[in-house]
């Protein structure tokens, strides 16, 4: 009986530590994402305010 216990707090530590790394992929892998749309939002607002400056809005032709 003492064997069976020792196994389920084996297979309990090792279902923890998949969890653990799972979860800290996922974080690893929002900061990522975060930093990449973060960088398309940079260079979207400088494009759109590089063609605000080259074009004339409200202007009569």
């Amino acid at each position: 009986m003492s064997k069976l216990i020792n196994v389920d707090e084996e297979y309990k530590e090792w279902i923890h530590s998949v969890s653990q790394r799972f979860k800290r992929s996922q974080i690893k892998a929002a900061i990522k994402v975060n930093d990449e749309m973060l960088r398309f939002y940079w260079s979207l607002g400088r494009d759109i305010h590089t063609m605000g400056l080259e074009s004339k809005y409200g202007s009569v032709l």
